[in-house]
This record gives C-alpha cells, structure tokens and sequence, in this order.
C-alpha cells in the first residue's frame, strides 16, 4: 500500500489513483446494500410468520407478566418497603433534560459545509441550463443536499459516475481537486463501515435464528414453530400460577389489615 500524497505535491497520478479507490469504493458500497437489503427482507418475514402462529400467546405472556410486576408493586408498598420513587422521578426528570440537549444539537447538520461544496462543484461542472438529465440530477441532488438526514455519502450514491466525480472545475487546482475527492472518500469510508456494521447486526439479530429455522424447509419450519407453541404455552401455564399465588397473598393481607 503507498502512502498517501503530501498535498503541496499533487500530481495528475494521484488524482487518477484516488478516483479509481473512489470507483472501487462505491461499487462495494453498491454490494454491500445488494446484500442487506434482501437479508433485512428475509428476516421480517420469518418473524412476521412467527408472530402469525405465536404472537398471540407472546402477547398473552407479556400481559400476564406485567400483571404480576404490578401486583408484586402493591404487595410491596403496602407492607411498608422502601420508596424511591421521588428519586426516580428526579433522575427521569434530568434525563429528559440532557435528551432536549442532545435532541437539539442534532439538529445542525455537519457535513453542510461538505454539501454545498459539491453542489457548488456540480453547478460548475453540468449544464442544466441546456441539459435536461443534467438538470433533473441536479434538482434531485439539491432536494438530498437541503435534507439534514441525508449524509454526503447518501448523495455520492445518487450522483452517477461522470463527468462530476472525473473533472476539475474551473475554479480548482489540482490540489484542491485532490483535496475535494478526500473528503468524498472519507464519507464513503464511514458509509461502508456503517454498512458493514450494519450487515453484522444483522446476523445477530434475534430474528436471524428464526430464518435459520425457516430454510431448513417448510416440514421442519412448521415443526420448529409447534414447539414454540407449545413452550410458549407451558410458559404461561407458569406465568397463570404465579399470578393466583401472587393474588391470594394480596387477599390475604387486606382482609388482614381490615381485621
């Protein structure tokens, strides 16, 4: 690997060198989306036909639990256990403090500097005036560019390899071209990372082992699914149980206060 080019000595080659990483790196970029994209799909319908058969009982099992969490909360607070629940209130009431603060600064937009620096860069390079691709390109990229939620890398991914990545406008040096297309390749470097973070999640997503249990065949899959019923069910039988328990001490201990 060489090392990069000091930029007070810019050379044509290095220019050349650079938008051919950028070429490679936008065509990984493509693969990498190719690749999620039908996996996150897959994903969803394994776990939308799970909930189809156990869903039901999951909800029925999340109900029981949070019954049993409010009725064990009664059964605390009136045998006299300790009660935070000011402090709790405090704590609640800075978090929402600091989410205000960081809700606000998310709202400046880092990379804008870096974004009218390439539409500037395309109003030099096309001619929308007389081109009309060129001229819905550039409306398209405008609509991207003015979107805080869109990174520069997102519009480097809708601006078509051309003449806009290959040529030097008229106000830059080769220097400042060099300069131009390293910020390009730090935004793409972050957008495969995130992609590639993105993929990882997803193979450890939860819903991962479901479409492991649904490509072993539909046979096996409907097997798989009935003994998530059946475990689910089980489950609640318990969850029943310990909610009677949980409701014969609570009788208990108000009919013995009313003595």
């Amino acid at each position: 690997m060489t090392n990069p080019a000091s930029t007070s000595n810019i050379t044509q080659a290095d220019v050349d060198n650079l938008l051919t990483q950028l070429q490679q790196l936008r065509q990984g970029i493509t693969i990498a989306r190719e690749t999620m994209t039908p996996m996150s799909a897959n994903l969803a319908e394994a776990y939308n036909e799970f909930q189809a058969v156990v869903g039901a009982l999951r909800r029925h099992s999340m109900r029981l639990q949070a019954e049993i969490a409010s009725l064990r909360t009664q059964i605390e607070r009136f045998t006299h256990v300790e009660d935070d629940t000011q402090q709790q209130d405090a704590g609640n009431d800075n978090f929402l403090y600091r989410e205000e603060g960081i809700t606000e600064s998310s709202l400046q937009d880092p990379e804008a500097v870096d974004k009218d620096m390439l539409l500037e860069h395309i109003f030099r390079v096309l001619d929308p005036d007389v081109n009309d691709e060129d001229a819905e390109l550039l409306a398209n990229l405008q609509g991207l560019c003015s979107d805080c939620t869109a990174s520069l890398a997102d519009i480097l991914e809708e601006l078509p390899w051309g003449v806009v990545w290959t040529t030097r406008n008229s106000q830059e040096n080769l220097t400042q071209q060099y300069q131009r297309l390293k910020i390009w390749e730090g935004a793409l470097n972050r957008q495969m990372l995130s992609l590639n973070q993105a993929t990882e999640r997803l193979y450890k997503d939860a819903r991962y082992g479901l479409w492991q249990q649904q490509q072993k065949g539909q046979e096996h899959w409907r097997t798989f699914l009935n003994q998530c019923v059946e475990q689910q069910q089980d489950q609640n039988y318990e969850l029943l149980a310990e909610l009677d328990k949980l409701k014969e001490e609570w009788e208990r201990i108000t009919s013995t206060n009313k003595l």
